[in-house]
């Protein structure tokens, strides 16, 4: 099922699509990204393609340009294809890093998993995949899924020009592999982003900025669903700044350790430890036990990473 993220971002992006761009710039970026581009033959003609940087985004994506400078987005290229009535819109983003690049896959990564690039998807008529500081989105416009072949020869076409792969973000390795459902991993570092996902608050409870890693990932233990938020902050201050605000805005409970589980609502528990400048939160468990179990789970993967 399409996450609501993803529909989001979509919906915004297809109905928003402009023609306002900065073409003027002939920089480095601008032909490193052209390069990417595929050929087309046969009947296919392309429109002029067309850039975008952190200052005219939301000329592109009015209202979703948030979510890709909260990722620290750095240029766009938009090509589209066209042949009839029928037409395919590439877009090439180039990241400031490959962590990032990977985050942003990470909002897209719906439907069946293909090995593409470092990692990549095919769902409901569009393709993604990251690969270094890229993250490549090739969409079907008509919204069907009867140029799929064609739509992955692109994304090849695309990835074997990259040369380079990039490192994944190293707060993937420090959480529980057993029980994760590997397509409900989200990496991000900003609140918005979160808020997007998984609403906590309006405020920013947690303190996420620029500064902080983040992931957010589903695991099914003893028949349950549960959340966990992983949170690595620049140094133990910023945890424990965080640890406190949990605690006291979420939990609405008393600090007396550097472990709290608490009922949250009518039936479902939620938990929080603080783990040096991590900081551990487990949502939506149905049983305490089990909220406990991925509390300490994930507390020993990040020591056996440490040592």
């Amino acid at each position: 099922m399409r996450s609501l993220a993803t529909v989001f971002l979509f919906l915004i992006l297809v109905s928003s699509f402009s023609e306002a761009a900065n073409n003027t710039d002939t920089g480095s970026e601008q032909r490193e990204l052209k390069e990417l581009l595929p050929p087309f033959e046969d009947e296919w003609k392309t429109k002029q393609v067309r850039f975008f940087t952190k200052e005219n985004l939301f000329d592109y994506m009015d209202g979703g340009a948030e979510i890709y400078l909260a990722y620290d987005f750095q240029k766009l290229l938009v090509q589209e294809y066209l042949s009839g009535d029928k037409s395919i819109l590439v877009e090439i983003y180039l990241m400031s890093s490959s962590e990032d690049a990977f985050g942003l896959f990470s909002l897209n990564q719906e439907g069946e998993s293909l090995t593409l690039g470092q990692c990549g998807s095919y769902g409901f008529g569009i393709l993604c995949f990251w690969k270094d500081h890229y993250f490549v989105r090739i969409i079907d416009m008509e919204g069907k899924d009867t140029r799929k072949d064609l739509i992955q020869n692109l994304g090849k076409s695309i990835s074997d020009k990259i040369k380079n792969k990039g490192e994944s973000p190293k707060l993937l390795n420090r959480i529980p592999q057993d029980n994760l459902q590997k397509q409900s991993l989200f990496y991000f570092h900003k609140n918005i982003v979160l808020n997007n996902l998984y609403f906590l608050s309006k405020e920013n409870i947690l303190n996420l900025s620029e500064k902080t890693n983040a992931l957010l990932a589903s695991y099914k233990f003893d028949n349950e669903s549960l959340k966990l938020l992983l949170i690595e902050y620049p140094d133990t201050l910023g945890s424990r700044k965080a640890f406190v605000s949990f605690n006291q805005k979420h939990l609405k409970a008393t600090i007396s350790s550097l472990r709290n589980l608490q009922k949250v609502g009518e039936d479902l528990y939620s938990g929080v430890e603080l783990k040096d400048n991590f900081l551990i939160v487990v949502l939506e468990g149905k049983t305490k036990s089990s909220v406990d179990k991925l509390l300490k789970a994930t507390k020993n993967s990040l020591e056996k990473v440490q040592k």
